[in-house]
């Protein structure tokens, strides 16, 4: 017990006259060597009939079954904050790295002073997780916290591949399935995991003294391990705590085994939509073309955008493009069925009208229906005849020999999927040296910005002379798709071959020149 100090105290009242009351006090008796008690300790100056002091009168108070409720609860209500705050910290996105991240920021100092992430690496690469640790294990790691304290940088850094052997510590974790704690850190702990690292013994030296291990464990996988230290804070890891780790683990790896399925199936997604994209595509004489697909950033599923330029009889060409509403392997499989459908509809020579009811039908067979926006336009390179039917699609865009660039005026009609209807044919005539350009709504759209205000940059932008038609494709992306795009974007520029009118030359002439 910290006797100088009380002795002060009572110093202080004998001198001033004024009482001290229910100061608290901790420390060990005899009686009780290893175990801390608390009293309430309470100071009065006593005095004769003259006022002047004799003495104190001392009351100490044994509070310690008291204050234990009372520490109790206030670990119970910090445990209760941890757990709210790694529910709505943890898992605010799908990408593997930022939920491991936002797992360790988390623990870190309420359950521990250092915290890191390792997931085996199968999972870290994309591979399917195997069952067995037979031949020991190999983690990536993925997180830790802090940053920029002497015991982190002891550890291995993010990105490091570890691999253990059979009898090592972390792989005996993750085959047991359940926590490895040592409360106590010292030589003799440290001793099994000493023979296969160095790392026990420099992180003894920097001040660890308690350690836990606790895997993650989602739908029956062991994705990897959580490892916890504690080296500033003087209490060791405790049952609760190995509770407490045990349940946020739980969450976290929950959270990283959805990005890990997400990654699976929008990798999946991205190589089916992928494949089912025209490969080589090769227009009739007369007409030029080019095209992007862009799929979305990781953190946004893929769509179901396409696009396709089918040779027609008598020299003509189908221009064909369409986005299946929703995300995902389903949304590309769809939009697989319905390109697959226009090519082979196209060549029938059907009437638009007719070939927009096809699919509608199409559509309507599949057991789960889906909504498609869709735009069809064949064109004669010879005469410059152009027929347009849309259905919920956005504007097609013509750049004019003269170099001005417009939307051509095409009645939206409703999406494919939605009900029966008549969908509505334009004609027009483009003039030799024409660019028609059709896209998916991903090139125009974007979060807080009016559409009126972004097809009116797309035509500034296509009213600006280009070498190349390749060159306006990335033009268009450059400039209205942000890094990190929301929906994925189909493209597709044609261009009816004209004499020369400039010497800026496109196959005859600069797209947006005169």
């Amino acid at each position: 017990m910290n006797a100088a100090a009380m002795e002060t105290v009572m110093r202080n009242v004998l001198a001033d006259g004024r009482p001290v009351l229910d100061i608290r006090r901790t420390g060990r008796t005899p009686a009780t060597p290893d175990q801390d008690r608390v009293w309430s300790c309470s100071y009065t100056r006593l005095e004769d009939a003259d006022g002047r002091p004799v003495g104190l009168a001392v009351s100490l108070i044994d509070i310690t079954a008291q204050q234990q409720v009372q520490l109790d609860a206030d670990a119970a209500r910090r445990r209760l904050a941890l757990v709210n705050a790694a529910t709505t910290r943890i898992g605010t996105s799908l990408d593997l790295e930022r939920t491991a991240q936002e797992f360790a920021d988390v623990t870190v100092p309420d359950l521990a002073d250092l915290v890191t992430v390792d997931v085996i690496e199968a999972l870290a690469t994309g591979d399917e997780v195997g069952a067995g640790l037979v031949a020991g294990a190999r983690l990536r790691r993925l997180a830790k916290a802090p940053a920029g304290i002497a015991v982190a940088d002891t550890l291995a850094p993010l990105g490091r591949t570890l691999t253990f052997p059979l009898a090592a510590p972390y792989t005996q974790a993750l085959a047991d399935r359940r926590a490895f704690v040592i409360p106590r850190l010292d030589e003799q702990a440290i001793s099994p995991a000493a023979r296969h690292s160095k790392a026990p013994a420099r992180l003894l030296k920097q001040g660890v003294h308690s350690f836990m291990m606790v895997p993650l464990l989602a739908r029956g996988t062991v994705l990897g391990l959580a490892t916890f230290y504690r080296c500033t804070t003087p209490e060791p890891f405790t049952d609760a705590d190995t509770d407490l780790a045990g349940e946020l683990v739980a969450r976290a790896a929950v959270c990283i085994d959805n990005a890990r399925h997400y990654h699976r199936e929008h990798d999946t997604a991205v190589i089916l939509q992928r494949s089912m994209l025209p490969q080589h595509i090769t227009p009739p004489a007369g007409i030029e073309v080019a095209h992007r697909y862009l799929p979305a950033s990781d953190v946004n599923e893929v769509g179901g955008d396409w696009y396709d330029v089918i040779p027609l009889t008598g020299g003509s060409a189908a221009l064909a493009i369409g986005d299946v509403m929703g995300h995902g392997i389903q949304a590309a499989a769809v939009m697989g069925r319905l390109s697959a459908s226009v090519r082979a509809l196209a060549r029938l020579d059907l009437d638009h009208d007719e070939l927009f009811h096809q699919l509608q039908a199409a559509l309507d067979d599949l057991a789960d229906p889906m909504l498609a926006t869709f735009l069809y336009s064949d064109l004669d390179p010879v005469t410059g005849d152009c027929r347009i039917t849309c259905a919920g699609h956005p504007p097609p865009a013509l750049i004019t020999a003269e170099g001005t660039a417009r939307l051509i005026d095409v009645p939206p009609g409703l999406p494919l999927g939605v009900a029966p209807t008549h969908f509505t044919t334009i004609h027009t005539t483009l003039a030799p040296g024409s660019v028609i350009v059709l896209y998916t709504d991903g090139l125009i759209e974007a979060r807080g910005t009016d559409i009126d205000d972004r097809l009116a940059e797309l035509t500034r932008l296509l009213a600006q002379p280009v070498p190349t038609l390749d060159a306006l494709c990335d033009r268009l992306l450059t400039h209205l798709v942000p890094a990190s795009a929301d929906d994925d974007i189909a493209l597709l520029v044609a261009r009816l071959a004209g004499p020369p009118t400039s010497t800026n030359t496109l196959t005859g002439s600069a797209v947006g020149s005169p």
